[in-house]
């Protein structure tokens, strides 16, 4: 159950990103004179810099100035990336919903890039509500139209996507054989996130299929590159899951170690998901160790932590 995390999150540049307790700012109000165009500008400096209230605020504001000026194209682009906020958020629903207009919206749109892009995140967030058959057209026509106007990077992107959607689906040969392509793909063109990534989801394939050594090896060669890159996201998950491989196979000192590391990026990065996560597995660790008191003080740091999740995320009072 631990390597059960949203892999999907990690896809992108935005995938890396966390909520964080960034130092508040003044945000403009919804009658300045910044344009549409300036005010997604602002939001994407704040995300760059992991400011989660900025991002989201700077967002909105911008859609709301589309919205009075009547710029379609402005309104998807501004519903995508509050989109991707929501998803991160773990309000999938909400996520779908904005995603599901920027997608009618572009559709009409001479604007494929946009379009194409629109699908492929349409593609991944009905992936998490379920529904595979929307996820498998979305992402289908994603890779078309990015194949089509040779962006390598969406393609890369969406072909990642629908290759753990295939191996989910039962169709390990072809989702392995994009997967396989994607890693090539990167690595060609020296792209290294998009690299880690493709081997990221390799080692997920290879779990979902029951062969936990060639995920591990897949886990490690991508925890290697994510040293290198100083990527603490990709880090901190790829920790974690190696970490459940250690406890699998009995090493369970070194389990622990590779928890609590990933315990303190997790920390570090203000990332409740994985730091409950770890904090959890810790806690099995330490039993198994026969630790018991520091087991079920992990178990209680990890429960306080889920449910603090749970009320921010549902807006339970």
């Amino acid at each position: 159950m631990w390597l059960l995390l949203p892999f999907l999150l990690l896809l992108d540049h935005n995938l890396a990103w966390s909520l964080s307790r960034s130092a508040s700012v003044q945000p403009v109000s919804s009658n300045s004179t910044l344009t549409g165009e300036e005010l997604l500008r602002i939001g994407e400096i704040h995300d760059h810099q992991l400011h989660f209230r900025e991002t989201l605020t700077y967002y909105e504001l911008a859609l709301s100035t589309f919205r009075e000026k009547k710029q379609t194209r402005g309104i998807a682009i501004a519903l995508v990336k509050i989109a991707r906020v929501y998803e991160r958020q773990g309000k999938i629903h909400d996520a779908y919903t904005a995603v599901q207009e920027a997608v009618s919206l572009l559709a009409k749109s001479s604007d494929k890039l946009s379009y194409a892009q629109a699908l492929s995140v349409m593609g991944r967030i009905s992936a998490r509500l379920g529904d595979q058959e929307e996820a498998r057209t979305s992402l289908s026509q994603a890779i078309a139209l990015f194949n089509r106007l040779k962006d390598r990077r969406g393609w890369n992107e969406a072909s990642i996507q629908l290759g753990l959607l295939q191996v989910r689906e039962d169709f390990p040969e072809q989702g392995l054989s994009l997967l396989q392509q994607a890693k090539e793909d990167a690595r060609a063109r020296e792209d290294h996130s998009q690299h880690l990534a493709a081997l990221m989801a390799l080692g997920t394939a290879h779990w979902l299929l029951d062969q936990p050594q060639d995920a591990r090896r897949f886990y490690e060669t991508a925890l290697q590159l994510a040293e290198a890159e100083r990527n603490m996201p990709l880090e901190a998950t790829l920790r974690l899951r190696l970490a459940y491989f250690e406890g699998e196979d009995g090493q369970l000192s070194e389990g622990a170690e590779s928890a609590k590391h990933a315990l303190f990026l997790s920390q570090t990065l203000h990332d409740a998901e994985i730091e409950a996560a770890a904090t959890s597995l810790l806690a099995d660790l330490y039993r198994k160790m026969g630790r018991m008191t520091e087991a079920e003080e992990s178990e209680q740091r990890a429960l306080s932590m889920y449910r603090h999740r749970q009320i921010y995320i549902h807006g339970i009072q």
